[in-house]
């Protein structure tokens, strides 16, 4: 009954993983589809500015005609990436950007801009200067249309990657959660707490960078500091889970690998804080670590498809991680290409891919627990008497094999009465029944305080230990006073008699268990024989 109910609780929990997978996909494209409206009688296009200057510090001066746009137009907007912004109209100043982080950072991180305008305005410049030389060259797309438009689209193109980001770090928290309660009873690897970690950063890092976060996140400084902070934490935590997952084993280059991501994050942030080069104008060596840290597990992958050694995990790091490492390259690459969220499908196949990390993982995990408790049931049924219930000889022998210490333990032994005489005129399975109903009694009495054993087709024994003071008389007067119940109030057609005897460990007379238990059967065959008396 115990195992039955494990086992459909084991049902219940994969019901709720699917409900929750299930749910979270019709939330996603209920996202999707519910944040893909356009507003009605808005005009967003693009602007080009009629003149740019470059100025002597580097800044770059964008002028922008006015006269064709009448009201229907309320702003113009663009995005930059660690650029300080000033926007001017007939020389007074209406926009400005240029609040950086001063001991954290140099920087005011990466934003997108509105800038309002109205009918009235012939003429506005925006003046866009770089902080770091290695951004001077950004190309920037202005456009101009309804401030409220502009923004709604923005969010509504990217509330989907927003949302699969959120997801992926909440799978992370899940994963944190599931090994912290499972660690133990599932004896989980610590490749579930890595692949928790991996998840984490790369969510993170791919949240930062949705046009959602840009939009909605006020602390700028935090922007520019956060996914610098994640890449240099996604390689080691990477390289340690496929490690641990796949069984690559090349201790050498791990260890290469490892011990070059520490010291890179150690230098990169001391440069950093120390101004000589903010992780913006290091982020190219990051993203060669991450390239470097795909290929090494790509060789790792292949090597072991060469020596043939396949395995359910190898196939789906194969597929995905391909997928994945594809991905990055062309994000990578986007990146450099364009302004914004550059992460277009990386994010969705990284969450699919985890999840089935994941859902390996857990699985495996429950078939050892499956397979454990197979064994213990296997154990439990070879020792276990599968007519009464009762441990059975085998169980008993064990225990006399095992030896200890016999100071102080209690045998008793029952024999049932008329067996053979009960198989003989009423049928075997009257017999079965009345042995049934003496292990009962037996155990009902004697099994609160010791282990009970049917060691024979009609013979029974009890071990009591040492610890249990029992009162040996009054449980025998009990004992009694149930089968007399029993013959009284039973609904059987023959009449039970069961003999009992019992003896205590006594070193001068028992050199061992078994001259105890002799001992406790010679007492029950003077209770056999004081029953017999009685009745003729």
């Amino acid at each position: 009954m115990v195992q039955e109910n494990k086992g459909k609780k084991m049902g219940l929990l994969a019901q709720i993983n699917i409900a929750i997978v299930m749910a979270a996909a019709i939330i996603l494209a209920l996202c999707y589809f519910s944040t893909t409206d356009t507003v009605d009688n808005v005009i967003t296009e693009e602007i080009e500015p009629y003149s740019v200057a470059v100025l002597s510090d580097g800044s770059k001066e964008y002028f922008f005609k006015l006269v064709d746009y009448d009201y229907h137009y309320s702003g113009i907007s663009f995005y930059t990436s660690h650029q300080l912004v000033t926007a001017y109209n007939m020389g007074r100043e209406i926009y400005s950007f240029n609040t950086t982080g001063g001991f954290w950072t140099s920087s005011p991180g990466s934003s997108y801009h509105f800038i309002e305008i109205n009918e009235k305005m012939v003429q506005i410049a925006v003046i866009v200067k770089p902080v770091y030389d290695i951004v001077a060259n950004q190309k920037l797309t202005f456009y101009i249309g309804s401030t409220y438009g502009m923004y709604d689209g923005l969010m509504t193109n990217s509330m989907p990657r927003f949302f699969v980001s959120i997801l992926i770090i909440f799978l992370s928290v899940l994963l944190f959660l599931y090994y912290a309660i499972m660690r133990e009873k599932q004896q989980l690897g610590r490749e579930l707490l890595y692949l928790g970690y991996f998840s984490f950063f790369a969510g993170l890092w791919s949240l930062n960078e949705t046009d959602v976060s840009s939009l909605m996140m006020s602390n700028k400084i935090v922007d520019s500091l956060v996914p610098y902070i994640c890449l240099m934490l996604i390689v080691p935590s990477m390289i340690m889970f496929f490690d641990a997952y796949l069984g690559i084993r090349c201790i050498t280059c791990r260890k290469i690998i490892l011990s070059y991501s520490v010291g890179q994050a150690i230098v990169l942030t001391i440069l950093h804080f120390t101004k000589i080069a903010e992780f913006r104008e290091t982020l190219i060596f990051m993203q060669i670590l991450l390239v470097v840290a795909g290929f090494y597990l790509l060789v790792g992958m292949i090597s072991m498809l060469i020596k043939r050694n396949f395995s359910r995990r190898l196939e789906i790091c194969a597929m995905g991680l391909s997928l994945f490492i594809l991905t990055l390259i062309i994000d990578l690459g986007q990146y450099y290409l364009d302004l914004g969220d550059a992460d277009k499908v990386g994010r969705y196949l990284f969450l699919i891919f985890a999840f089935l990390l994941a859902f390996d993982m857990i699985k495996d995990a429950n078939e050892i627990i499956e397979k454990g408790r197979r064994a213990k049931q296997l154990e439990v049924f070879a020792i276990t008497d599968s007519m009464t219930g009762l441990f059975n000889r085998n169980a008993f022998e064990s225990h006399v094999k095992a030896g200890g210490s016999l100071e102080g333990l209690v045998a008793v032994v029952a024999d049932a009465n008329g067996l053979k005489k009960c198989n003989d005129t009423y049928g075997h399975e009257a017999g079965d029944e009345y042995i049934t109903i003496v292990a009962n009694i037996f155990n009902s009495v004697y099994g609160k305080y010791g282990n009970c054993y049917r060691t024979g087709g009609d013979e029974f024994c009890c071990i009591i230990p040492a610890n249990r003071h029992v009162n040996m008389d009054r449980l025998k007067k009990l004992f009694m006073s149930k089968v007399y119940t029993a013959n009284l109030e039973g609904d059987h057609v023959f009449d039970i008699g069961v003999a009992v005897g019992h003896a205590r460990y006594d070193s001068e007379l028992d050199p061992d268990f078994r001259a105890l238990v002799k001992r406790a059967d010679a007492h029950m065959y003077e209770n056999k024989r004081e029953l017999k008396a009685a009745i003729s």
